[in-house]
């Protein structure tokens, strides 16, 4: 400290932030990701509380915890979904994420942070995303689907919503490509759940278990201590202290406000029983009932 306080008096602020910056980089950094220093994606439909997530995350103190950070890959994870199973663009999508986040890993490293992105814009770039950092980890965050629809529902996704060209749909050979076009933004929306959900689930039988997390996004927000103990564990930190954990649960990030849609508990029998057909067998899977 003596020797910069001695070169402080000799040189301007810029060129002692500029020294600052030379000693500090010369420390060893990082060379890979690790468990303790871990790179994880959250894999989900949104409107799960991935803003809430990043903001909790970002209390470990071994990881840099990010929303949404740029550039944005919804574009990107919308074709990996189309054209993700043709190995010759497998490749692209790898490259193309690299590019796209390479500058934030290579700083999280040299500051000896693991790296934590929690927005849905990755999900379907997941297996370019396990190719390009193998010991990546995942984090499936799923929320019940009568709620995630209706908040769909409240933001006019396929409606007429600016990031509509974003989202996914249905292979035209697919069993649900031929409706498609005769369908209303609430069938759209019901689907977008059970697919992204099943696309998920599909991913996950190729990962080993200690690389894949599934939570509740109910319970992790309602402060549940089980589920918070998982998750902070994942990540390789310990859980932090109740009082900063509800300081943020109480912000509830990105709260739906506007929009109206009913309660699914006002969805006359016609809607339920679409909900059914189209969801029933994730839902199932996942163990919710309408």
């Amino acid at each position: 400290m003596g020797l910069l306080m001695d070169v402080a008096h000799k040189c301007s602020v810029l060129e002692l932030v500029c020294l600052l910056r030379r000693r500090y980089f010369r420390r060893a950094r990082l060379q890979r990701f690790d468990d303790t220093h871990p790179c994880i994606f959250v894999l989900s439909t949104g409107r799960v509380g991935t803003q809430t997530l990043a903001a909790l995350l970002g209390l470990s103190p071994n990881v840099f915890a990010y929303h949404e950070p740029g550039p944005t890959l919804y574009p990107l994870s919308r074709f990996a979904y189309e054209l993700g199973d043709d190995m010759r663009v497998r490749g692209v999508f790898r490259e193309a994420f690299i590019a796209a986040r390479n500058e934030r890993f290579d700083c999280c490293l040299k500051f000896k942070k693991g790296y934590v992105e929690t927005s849905p814009q990755a999900t379907f770039l997941a297996p370019a995303i396990l190719e390009a950092i193998p010991d990546v980890k995942f984090i499936h965050v799923v929320r019940g689907p009568r709620y995630v629809v209706r908040s769909a529902m409240r933001r006019k996704w396929y409606a007429g919503n600016p990031a509509d060209r974003t989202r996914i749909a249905p292979l035209p050979e697919s069993e649900w490509g031929k409706t498609w076009n005769k369908w209303d933004a609430f069938e759209k929306n019901t689907w977008l759940w059970a697919e992204t959900n099943r696309w998920i689930r599909e991913f996950w039988s190729y990962l080993a278990v200690e690389r894949r997390l599934l939570l509740d996004a109910e319970k992790i927000f309602d402060g549940n201590e089980e589920q918070l103990d998982r998750l902070f564990s994942f990540v390789g930190s310990s859980r932090p202290s109740k009082r900063k954990i509800v300081r943020i649960l109480d912000k509830r990030l990105n709260r739906q406000t506007t929009g109206s849609f009913p309660e699914p508990c006002d969805w006359p029998e016609s809607m339920r029983l679409t909900f059914r057909t189209i969801a029933g067998k994730e839902m199932d899977a996942f163990g919710y009932e309408l």
